[in-house]
């Protein structure tokens, strides 16, 4: 059975933002000013206009695999070893926290727009997160519980292969990623037994997934963050944050969503996402840094998803229809990452 918000999205096509439900009177652009300091790396047309289905985008478009020689990560051996997130709980516990460190490292006009947002979780499985406005004006935050599992399941593939000089995360995309744009019901979640015994059990392993874990939700909910200060919602203006809607509630709220693919709008909250992830990251020093690979992680899963669909704007994966083609986000993100290293140093 498909989840209310499933079936909502299925009825937009391809939709614009990832942006959900901006009332009536308030879906007049905003002007869009960042504030002195933030280099601006969007560029005036966004992204490439695709109106789909998108062409196949060659592998070498995509970030390099890791090196299939067993590796330990920089600086891995100065952090301390990270325990497992087990469950769905710790893991919304997690991109809640995260959330906070997102905002901390705002500019101060930016945090008052979203200080204390709520934090939707959809249980669906289907993969997408998104931000919105409720029906009484006031922004939230939502992802679903299938972003949450395929990002565990990128953490603990790549944490493995970077220790290992394994392939599991090659494993992993050729099981799941094709049931996934086949069917609405397939799961991202990690197939039992992918992740060899020897390994599956070592606190290294465990402690580099929560580090990854970790960079791919601070990319992916900072894009998400930015929309909302931004003025793409049109609901963040420093109000006081509600509890956010019941989950039930999420399919009729994105009935709401303006159809069309805004491609300035995603390039912009990508842009200022890269450097909220990179400032909060950076505030975390000695501990482990967020930075732009976590995007870079994402664009590739979704890359792939992108592929199986054939390009097919009406996958039934939820992020493939609410986000700009993965393969044109690389180099945009790498471009401001480069940008704001040549800035802060690394």
């Amino acid at each position: 059975m498909r989840s209310p918000l499933l079936a909502a999205l299925l009825t937009l096509g391809s939709l614009g933002l990832a942006v959900a439900c901006t009332p009536p009177s308030s879906r007049q652009q905003q002007p869009q000013v960042p504030p002195q300091g933030y280099p601006q790396q969007a560029p005036p047309q966004g992204y490439p206009q695709q109106p789909g289905p998108y062409p196949q985008v060659p592998p070498q478009g995509y970030p390099q695999q890791p090196p299939q020689q067993p590796q330990v990560p920089p600086q891995s051996a100065q952090r301390p070893l990270l325990p497992p997130l087990i469950g769905s709980q710790a893991m919304q516990a997690e991109l809640r926290s995260i959330l906070g460190e997102l905002i901390a490292a705002l500019p101060a006009d930016r945090q008052a727009k979203v200080r204390g947002i709520p934090l939707v979780v959809d249980p669906s499985y289907e993969v997408n997160a998104f931000a919105g406005c409720d029906e009484r004006g006031a922004p939230f935050m939502a992802a679903t519980e299938g972003i949450m599992e395929a990002i565990d399941a990128i953490a603990q593939t790549r944490a493995t292969d970077e220790l290992f000089g394994t392939q599991t995360y090659e494993a992993y995309c050729t099981a799941v990623i094709p049931s996934l744009v086949r069917s609405e019901s397939a799961r991202a979640t990690l197939p039992q037994g992918l992740i060899p015994a020897q390994y599956g059990g070592d606190p290294r392993r465990w402690s580099r997934a929560r580090e990854i874990f970790n960079d791919v939700l601070a990319f992916t909910f900072g894009h998400e963050l930015a929309h909302h200060y931004l003025g793409h919602t049109g609901c963040a203006n420093g109000q006081p944050m509600g509890a956010g809607p019941n989950p039930a509630l999420l399919g009729r709220l994105v009935t709401r969503v303006v159809p069309g693919l805004n491609q300035f709008n995603e390039a912009g909250s990508d842009t200022e996402g890269t450097v909220n992830t990179l400032a909060a990251g950076r505030a975390r020093r000695p501990n482990f840094e967020f930075s732009e690979k976590g995007g870079l992680m994402l664009f590739d899963y979704f890359g792939r998803m992108d592929r199986a669909a054939g390009g097919n704007p009406l996958s039934p994966v939820g992020f493939l229809r609410t986000h700009p083609n993965p393969a044109f986000r690389g180099p945009l993100v790498q471009s401001v990452a480069q940008n704001w290293y040549a800035r802060n140093g690394r």
